[in-house]
């Protein structure tokens, strides 16, 4: 009997423990239309460093959690917080989504999307004096600030997968301009003919999904706050705002 006992116990407590271990992954993920700085790869396409890197281990690492980053396409985001696929995305803006069941952190940073332009264009207003003027966008993305202009013709979309391949186009005169978030926008080079329109504020924010613990997502929001008091958070952003010249070069793997 005291050794169907014992056993009883090392069986509860083996299960307590590998419950406890799944309490410590960290599950958030990235997708393959990401543009550097937010994420560069490796030769084997996994994620070695970027804004998005580095602010995700930092948040695990305060609450000693350990992270995984899983491959997840942007238009499956929602579905995959939805069934608890992975518990945060943290390249997200309350906008984007539309369930109201999601929880939010605070403002990580500010990432302005911007209308990149050869027209000498400067503000939204002067869309108008134009006509099917073709425009660099994201397969997937809505843009509120731009929809009375192409609901009025003034601007054709071309879409593309990324902003890197909009920007592409864009350098090869097929397109007039081109959308892109301003951070991503500072690893692209300037022409003195390129105009610049800011369209919004763009907060962005981590996302998690609505089965996450509560207890979990307060630890991780006063991670997140902890990190951006103490500067870590913006020492994270200016470490990225040149191109790091011996192990990334442009034109490499990267993602948003």
């Amino acid at each position: 009997m005291k050794f169907y006992n014992v056993v009883i116990i090392i069986f509860f407590l083996l299960i307590t423990d590998l419950a406890h271990a799944k309490q410590q992954n960290l599950r958030t993920s990235y997708y393959r239309q990401n543009t550097a700085p937010q994420l560069f790869f490796n030769k084997n396409d996994q994620p070695i460093g970027g804004i998005l890197f580095d602010i995700t281990h930092a948040i695990a690492k305060k609450v000693d959690m350990k992270l995984e980053m899983l491959p997840i396409p942007r238009k499956r985001i929602e579905q995959s917080l939805q069934r608890n696929i992975i518990d945060m995305h943290c390249v997200a803006n309350p906008k984007w989504y539309k369930p109201n069941t999601f929880k939010w952190s605070s403002v990580l940073y500010k990432n302005p999307d911007i209308l990149i332009n050869r027209q000498g264009i400067t503000t939204l207003a002067e869309l108008s004096q134009y006509e099917d003027l073709k425009i660099g966008t994201i397969l997937g993305y809505s843009y509120p600030e731009l929809t009375p202009y192409i609901k009025n013709k003034n601007i054709l979309p071309v879409t593309s997968l990324s902003p890197a391949k909009s920007y592409e186009k864009y350098r090869k005169n097929k397109v007039s301009g081109f959308i892109s978030a301003s951070i991503e926008a500072s690893y692209f080079s300037k022409e003195q003919e390129d105009s610049v329109i800011p369209l919004n504020n763009n907060d962005i924010h981590c996302v998690y999904s609505p089965s996450m613990n509560t207890l979990t997502v307060q630890n991780i929001n006063t991670a997140i706050n902890l990190l951006k008091s103490s500067g870590e958070i913006e020492s994270i952003l200016g470490k990225y705002k040149k191109l790091p010249e011996k192990i990334f070069q442009y034109g490499d793997k990267m993602t948003e």
